[in-house]
């Protein structure tokens, strides 16, 4: 991937944050678009091979923004339980924003695919609950 197509890609990203008015911790924006690029490597840990990355981070494409602000809490860890439980958390509301924002309840019509996004972005969470706090503290 092109440093050009990541930092078109991160800006698309800010943009949705902006526009499901996602939870970001102190600081967030204050990092630059060339310093988010460098650093977001979509979902999983960065042990995982880039070609698996991206095939869970295409299964979970509604949450990428989720995930972006997620990697940035995790490459300024504290190495603490109590920043661990907060940046998960955090990743856990916003999923769920993104949710409310793209299948609302209000809508009938919408709820097979309200499911099936929650049951993707509980599953993203308990993993990332369950099997991240090596890549917290590392």
């Amino acid at each position: 991937m092109t440093q050009e197509f990541k930092i078109l890609k991160t800006k698309r990203l800010l943009a949705q944050i902006d526009e499901y008015e996602l939870d970001a911790p102190a600081g967030f924006g204050e990092l630059t678009v060339d310093y988010i690029a460098d650093n977001y490597n979509g979902a999983g840990p960065d042990w995982m091979p880039d070609d698996m990355r991206h095939v869970i981070t295409w299964l979970l494409s509604l949450f990428e923004p989720a995930f972006l602000i997620h990697d940035m809490e995790f490459s300024a860890s504290n190495r603490t339980t109590k920043g661990f439980i907060a940046a998960n958390s955090r990743m856990w509301r916003n999923i769920s924003k993104i949710i409310n924002y793209e299948y609302p309840l209000c809508n009938p019509f919408c709820w097979i695919d309200r499911v099936k996004w929650y049951l993707r972005g509980a599953a993203a969470y308990r993993a990332c609950k369950r099997f991240g706090w090596s890549a917290w503290t590392d």
